[in-house]
């Protein structure tokens, strides 16, 4: 990455402590929880990165409210199992946990991403589905998984009950001039038609946006912006700042 201002202004990793400790320590809560919890493992469509973890709470019967999460990355890196940590919080509050995955660019659309997420939401449900039931579903996503994770939601093709997004990039215009559009190479009117801060979101649950006081200072303008905008469009929103944290352990605090 060249280190112009607007590259450093777009980079979480350059305000953060050390993100890769971060990453690494969730990975390895990640890895034990599977160890001890066997997830039931699905896949939708054909890319191998379209894949989900479904945790089922042990030792209660469904139907069961279902929290699903989409991990961030910049749509380029990562994948569903850099989520599975969260899943022990919620399973000791008898909720069901789906860490969801997307095929990455440069191979895969951010377009496509959202319809595997999409599919990702129905296959957790069905699978629940033929074990008990779901009785509410919260879907969450950090960083670029709370921009998938909005279009998720305004598409209404899931009844989504409330949206929880993290560290989010909900304008993804100025990325066009970035780093992070060397994989992406969106035009300045995809990345417009992409941004949640510009689209209608009156169809949208209600939510809870979340920013860590250490993330990019252009990502905590971004998260008051949105904000903003989803009041404006009348949606129950609540924003949630959280101290001491930075953009990678702010999932931590979640």
């Amino acid at each position: 990455m060249t280190e112009t201002p607007l590259n450093l202004a777009y980079s979480p990793s350059y305000f953060a402590r050390d993100y890769e400790a971060t990453l690494r320590r969730q990975a390895a809560l990640g890895i034990d929880l599977v160890a001890r919890h066997q997830p039931i493992t699905l896949r939708y469509g054909e890319d191998p990165a379209a894949r989900l973890n479904l945790f089922v709470p042990e030792n209660t019967a469904g139907p069961w409210p279902l929290m699903l999460f989409i991990h961030g990355g910049y749509w380029q890196a990562l994948d569903n199992t850099a989520t599975d940590f969260l899943a022990e919080r919620y399973l000791a509050r008898g909720m069901a946990f789906a860490s969801l995955g997307y095929g990455l660019a440069p191979e895969t659309s951010i377009n496509t991403m959202v319809k595997q997420c999409i599919e990702g939401v129905a296959a957790a449900c069905n699978a629940l589905a033929d074990n008990g039931g779901v009785w509410s579903i919260v879907l969450g996503g950090h960083s670029a998984g709370a921009q998938l994770a909005y279009w998720v939601a305004a598409s209404g093709d899931i009844p989504i009950d409330k949206l929880i997004l993290v560290s989010g990039v909900y304008d993804l215009t100025p990325l066009v001039d970035t780093y992070v559009n060397e994989a992406l190479e969106l035009t300045p009117t995809q990345a417009l038609a992409l941004s949640p801060i510009f689209a209608d979101s009156s169809k949208l649950p209600s939510c809870q946006v979340v920013i860590a006081e250490n993330d990019p200072p252009a990502f905590r303008q971004q998260t008051h912006d949105f904000v903003a905008a989803l009041k404006t469009s009348h949606i129950q929103v609540e924003l949630v700042d959280i101290a001491n944290c930075d953009h990678f352990d702010v999932l931590d605090a979640l």
